[in-house]
This record gives structure tokens, sequence and C-alpha cells, in this order.
């Protein structure tokens, strides 16, 4: 399995997360038909690791995982579900938020690496 295919495993199985997005989770982007609140996640850098031996088959990828609402409440809410799916799996690089004026949508961005 590829980490994507497993973020998605995880977080469409996280009763935390589908309390608030149901199954509105998607890689790279949302259909228009899509209402919030919603999940849109896509893959921001991948590099295998070296170690001083040499390269590895270990992994690491980035992977950037936007939680869209249409109020900083629910966007803020849904953050919050995700980090706690993923937690014990990876790790937060950061987190930023933003407010798009144009599709009145808040958004949580959750940066998260793994390792596989």
């Amino acid at each position: 399995m590829s980490i994507e295919t497993d973020l998605y495993a995880t977080l469409s199985g996280n009763a935390g997360v589908t309390a608030i997005c149901s199954t509105r989770i998607y890689p790279n982007l949302a259909p228009e038909s899509a209402s919030n609140p919603l999940i849109v996640y896509s893959m921001v850098t991948g590099n295998n690791i070296s170690t001083i031996t040499g390269v590895g088959d270990m992994k690491r990828k980035r992977i950037q995982i936007n939680c869209n609402a249409d109020t900083y409440a629910v966007s803020k809410s849904l953050s919050e579900a995700v980090e706690a799916a993923l937690e014990g799996n990876g790790y937060l690089e950061f987190l930023f938020e933003q407010f798009d004026d144009v599709t009145k949508t808040h958004t949580v961005f959750v940066d998260w690496s793994f390792l596989a």
C-alpha cells in the first residue's frame, strides 16, 4: 500500500474525522459538487532516506491535508480531529490557517510527514 492509501484509510476510518466531514476526503482536488466540510490531501515532497551507509528503502513523504469548512470553528475542529487520528503515525511539520474571501472558505492546512 502507499502512504496516500493508508492516509485515506486512517482518516475515513476515524470516527472523530467522519463525524465532521463524513467521507468527503479527496486526493489533490475535491469535486466541484462536494460540500464543506471536507478534506483535500496532496503530497508536498517525497524522497528516499539517506544514511551514512547509503540510500535505503525507507521513504519520507510530507502530505498537506487541507481541512475546509464554512466556519473557522468547524475547520479548526476538523484539523484537530485529523491530528488526533494521525497521532503516532508520522509527525506534524506545521499548521497554518487561511480564509478565502472569494469562496468564503476557512482552511486549516495540516502538513504531516510519514516514514515508510
